[in-house]
């Protein structure tokens, strides 16, 4: 028998998850924590907000690769299948951003989810010179996946192997 199809919603809330996990453990080095909470000084956001929108488009771009196994091959991924997935192949993946939200209306993000879901989409359609906004929140996500592979000195690093500290770092409490 066929392993049953997970829905949509479900595989949403992975990704939100999978997202917040890579940032959390990025952030378990202070050093790290702080310079990522740094680079978003310069900004015409608050903190929280740039906090925010950079978990919500890296748990976007997860989302767009179910989608895109889906209609590609017709067998969408797991849960488990995106926790297998290298996370430096998903943030250098050189997708538009308004590909990200191919397939997002099968989905309802909680509600603090779902703001920083519609000022992504805002900043991708309707917002003029936001390119660079996108950019920048390209960057830290790219660099926080960076520093996450060093860390655990593996380029093919996934969102299951966060769940392990890496054994080259001497940790620091928050």
């Amino acid at each position: 028998m066929p392993d049953p199809v997970e829905a949509p919603q479900e595989i949403w809330d992975a990704c939100a998850a999978y997202s917040d996990t890579v940032f959390e453990v990025h952030d378990q080095v202070s050093w790290q924590r702080i310079r990522r909470l740094d680079s978003y000084a310069g900004w015409r956001m608050t903190v929280p907000a740039a906090d925010g929108l950079s978990r919500t488009l890296l748990a976007l771009r997860l989302y767009a690769l179910f989608h895109e196994a889906a209609v590609t091959t017709g067998r969408p991924l797991t849960r488990d299948d995106l926790a297998g997935v290298p996370l430096a192949g998903v943030v250098s993946e050189p997708r538009r951003h308004y590909e990200l939200f191919v397939g997002f209306h099968a989905v309802t993000p909680d509600a603090i989810r779902s703001h920083w879901v519609n000022i992504l989409n805002r900043l991708t359609y309707e917002q003029p010179g936001s390119a660079v906004t996108l950019a920048k929140l390209d960057g830290v996500i790219w660099k926080t996946v960076d520093r996450l592979t060093e860390r655990y000195r593996n380029p093919e690093l996934t969102v299951r192997d966060l769940n392990h500290p890496s054994p080259y770092v001497d940790y620091e409490p928050l």
